[in-house]
């Protein structure tokens, strides 16, 4: 798919004008219609490659949601993020007829680690966990979009900060504090679409104990979904190969690690222990 580069805005003028202006570009319409399209043809193909139930189709509708995933992302207030509760939905419904095939999207490695890949991680883990606690269909879907969208703020983030091989500065991690906030901002844009997402978002980097950003809450206000999702956020980073300043230790070494973290007030210990034995279970 070609269209005009990231952030630049093109005039009705320079439409008429030039409509190629030296590369193939399409509107913004043009590209969710697209998109939607993209999506119905995948919801179809899923089915079929569920239904195999075969490893080697999992790779691929890996490959693909990233390549999908990585495109909304990338300029999250274009419109686009219209298209992946959808996505989300086709991954859950297909899924409850297989669910034991959730427990590997996460562990399929792709050479290049990405906010995208990431959130896709995130989203698997999170629906391996509803299904482990029995959530219902609509309560899954609500958390899933909720972890495929917890960094929704990061693409505005400057990126030399977040491919940074070293512990950042304190300018620097001050401004990767603001991503959860820059998240509500983008989802806000879209009204009440998204609303059942803002909150995990908004709290994945919260803490019981009151630490954490950007809001500093203690407790009771932090909501479930950002409760669970900072528990398989860090997860996921930790057993993660792919960043470039540490290497990913082993899962049940991530698991000793939360649990340290647990008793020291920061995570819930009753969300922590059956996300624990949502893993297992997918052992």
């Amino acid at each position: 798919m070609l269209y005009k580069p990231a952030k630049k805005r093109l005039t009705e003028k320079e439409l008429e004008d030039k409509p190629y202006l030296g590369t193939l570009y399409i509107r913004p319409d043009d590209k969710l219609k697209a998109l939607r399209g993209a999506q119905r043809g995948f919801s179809t193909d899923l089915s079929d490659r569920i239904m195999k139930g075969r490893l080697e189709d999992l790779v691929e509708i890996k490959r693909d949601l990233t390549v999908i995933i990585d495109e909304t992302l990338s300029e999250p207030r274009s419109g686009h993020l219209g298209v992946l509760p959808d996505y989300v939905s086709s991954i859950v419904d297909g899924y409850a007829t297989q669910p034991e095939l959730i427990k590997y999207l996460a562990r399929i490695a792709h050479t290049d680690y990405s906010t995208a890949i990431h959130s896709l991680n995130v989203m698997a883990l999170t629906i391996g966990y509803c299904y482990h606690t029995k959530q219902s269909m609509e309560k899954t879907r609500t958390l899933a979009l909720s972890a495929l969208l917890h960094d929704i703020g990061k693409p505005e983030i400057n990126p030399e900060i977040l491919i940074a091989p070293r512990r950042l500065t304190d300018k620097e991690f001050s401004e990767m504090q603001q991503h959860p906030l820059i998240g509500v901002d983008i989802l806000t844009e879209y009204g009440s679409q998204f609303a059942v997402a803002i909150p995990g978002m908004l709290h994945h980097h919260l803490r019981l104990d009151g630490t954490g950003y950007p809001e500093g809450l203690r407790g009771r206000p932090i909501s479930e979904a950002g409760r669970l999702l900072a528990i398989i956020d860090s997860y996921e980073v930790m057993t993660n190969d792919d960043r470039m300043y540490r290497s990913a230790i082993r899962p049940y070494d991530a698991l000793v690690e939360l649990k340290k973290e647990v008793d020291a007030g920061k995570y819930d210990r009753k969300i922590f222990a059956e996300f624990a034995y949502s893993l297992v279970d997918s052992q």
